[in-house]
């Protein structure tokens, strides 16, 4: 099958539960595999790997198969830079093995180690779960004192769905998804109101431990924001293509989301703009759009980018532009009336999709910086 051919890929996290002899087997194959990719990446950098260069040629306490995979996260590690212009280290316990060296059956996972310069299969156990698709990379780490797998699959590529319908999504703080599908019903996803109220409680919980300097829980709660905005925007993104399923929707419009904290409303001055503004800007737009792209691609529908322009300001009866009061749209020309954000959801539904290029070489993101307000 070539590359074309290949359905999208996933990873699955499952938790592994080794003894606390496998444990220090693992931390001593994390380690000689991160120190080797290191030493292997400034040899990449500095051009002292040949074009032949293979494993026969460098020395490490790793399976055969594991080193081939260290050549490879070598040779890209030495293509990145840090911000400093340094080539990144790698600090964290991990390891790789591909697709041909270990197996994953219900229950436990075997895979090779080195154990005194040999190879030893051994068998882990772990939390039984189904991987769909075909195996590919396992990486194993240690995240927070636990061991974690992430399994790589290939899924077999979607049959693209027969379906017609339209469905156009409005992102936005306030209310973050909106769906309008031509003859259906307007949706409404998730709850900006109480998002904002989570996020203002992580805000002030990291304040308030930095003002009293408790360093040690700072660090407890270091990603959980993040973390919790994922898991939210996961939420969202399945229902969203949920509806999109049941409603026959052969194609998701999307805007695209270039300048869309220049759109955003601001304030500039007061503890409250200060507080929206901080709210627009730490909005994960972007992730709940590659959310919705990724599920709806599985499924096999289609999903375009298209210029948000004016979007929330043209009249989806007459086509005139008008700016709306608040929440609420209405038309001086023909009396049409309803919600700002459904508003835009059908103007997005009724445009044709345009790529991120496009844009950019158009011009078009210096045209919807003067549009919608989210």
């Amino acid at each position: 099958m070539s590359k074309k051919e290949k359905g999208p890929q996933t990873t699955t996290q499952v938790r592994v539960y080794p003894t606390p002899e496998q444990a220090v087997l693992l931390m001593a194959h994390a380690q000689e595999y991160i120190a080797s990719v290191n030493v292997l990446a400034r040899a990449e950098e500095a051009g002292l790997l040949e074009e032949g260069f293979s494993t026969k040629d460098f020395i490490a306490a790793l399976p055969s198969a594991c080193k081939n995979q260290v050549l490879r996260d070598a040779r890209s590690v030495a293509k990145k830079t840090t911000k400093r212009g340094d080539l990144p280290v790698l600090k964290k316990p991990i390891c790789q093995w591909n697709n041909q060296n270990w197996q994953m059956e219900p229950g436990h996972i075997t895979l090779p180690v080195s154990v005194n310069g040999k190879t030893q299969q051994i068998t882990l156990c772990c939390v039984e779960g189904e991987v769909v698709g075909n195996a590919g990379i396992l990486r194993i780490k240690k995240k927070r004192g636990k061991w974690i797998a992430d399994i790589t699959t290939t899924l077999p590529q979607p049959e693209p769905t027969q379906d017609q319908g339209v469905m156009g999504i409005d992102l936005g703080i306030k209310v973050p998804a909106v769906s309008y599908v031509q003859g259906k019903d307007i949706h409404f996803f998730g709850n900006g109101r109480s998002q904002r109220m989570m996020r203002r409680r992580f805000s002030a919980r990291r304040k308030s431990l930095q003002k009293a300097d408790k360093k040690r829980a700072m660090r407890k709660t270091q990603g959980k924001e993040s973390r919790w905005m994922k898991n939210s925007n996961h939420q969202l993104s399945r229902q969203i293509v949920t509806q999109a399923v049941a409603d026959g929707v052969g194609t998701i419009r999307l805007e695209t989301l270039f300048g869309i904290r220049e759109r955003t409303t601001r304030k500039s001055r007061g503890a409250k703009a200060r507080k929206n503004n901080r709210m627009s800007n730490g909005w994960s737009f972007y992730q709940l759009a590659q959310f919705i792209t990724y599920k709806a691609e599985r499924l096999g529908i289609k999903v375009e980018r298209v210029d948000p322009a004016y979007t929330s300001q043209e009249c989806p009866a007459c086509g005139k532009c008008q700016k709306a009061r608040d929440r609420h749209y209405r038309c001086t020309d023909c009396g049409w009336h309803g919600h700002r954000d459904a508003v835009g959801a059908i103007a997005i539904s009724r445009r044709t999709g345009v790529s991120g290029d496009r844009i950019r070489a158009t011009g078009l993101v210096r045209q919807s910086a003067r549009g919608r307000a989210v």
